[in-house]
C-alpha cells in the first residue's frame, strides 16, 4: 500500500476558506461579536473625525482546542483606544488669602441696569423724493 505524499504549500493554501475570518467573526457569539466591532468601529471613526487624532481597534480571538474531539472553544475581546477629547480652560483669580474665584478682586463692579424696552412696534415707511 502507497501513502500519500504531504500536501505542498499550493496545496494547503488552496484548502484554506477564504473567507474563513469574516465567516468565523460573524459567527461569534452568534454575530453579538460583530455588532460590538461595527460599533466600536463606529466609536473609533467618530472620534478621530472630531479630535483629528488616531483611534485603535484591537480584536484579540482565543482559540482552544477541547481535546481531541475536533471542537474549539473561541472567545474574542474588542478593545479600543481612543484620543481624549480636547478640554477647555477656565480662568480664576488669586485672593489675598490664597482662594479663588472667578471674579477679578481688582476690578471694581459695574453699576448696570436694565434699560426698559420701549422701542416702537409699528413702523412708517418714509419715502426719499
Amino acid at each position: 500500500m502507497k501513502t500519500k505524499p504531504p500536501p505542498t504549500d499550493m496545496e494547503t493554501d488552496m484548502s484554506i476558506r477564504q473567507d474563513l475570518f469574516t465567516h468565523v467573526v460573524n459567527n461569534l457569539r452568534y454575530g453579538a461579536a460583530q455588532a460590538d466591532l461595527s460599533e466600536a468601529l463606529n466609536d473609533c471613526v467618530n472620534r478621530s473625525r472630531e479630535t483629528g487624532k488616531q483611534s485603535t481597534l484591537t480584536l484579540t480571538i482565543k482559540i482552544k482546542p477541547n481535546g481531541s474531539t475536533g471542537q474549539y472553544h473561541l472567545s474574542e475581546e474588542v478593545k479600543t483606544k481612543l484620543p481624549n477629547l480636547d478640554k477647555g480652560e477656565t480662568i480664576m483669580f488669586g485672593t489675598p488669602e490664597g482662594n479663588l474665584q472667578r471674579e477679578d478682586p481688582a476690578q471694581s463692579d459695574l453699576d448696570l441696569q436694565a434699560v426698559p424696552d420701549d422701542r416702537p412696534t409699528d413702523f412708517q415707511k418714509v419715502e426719499n423724493n
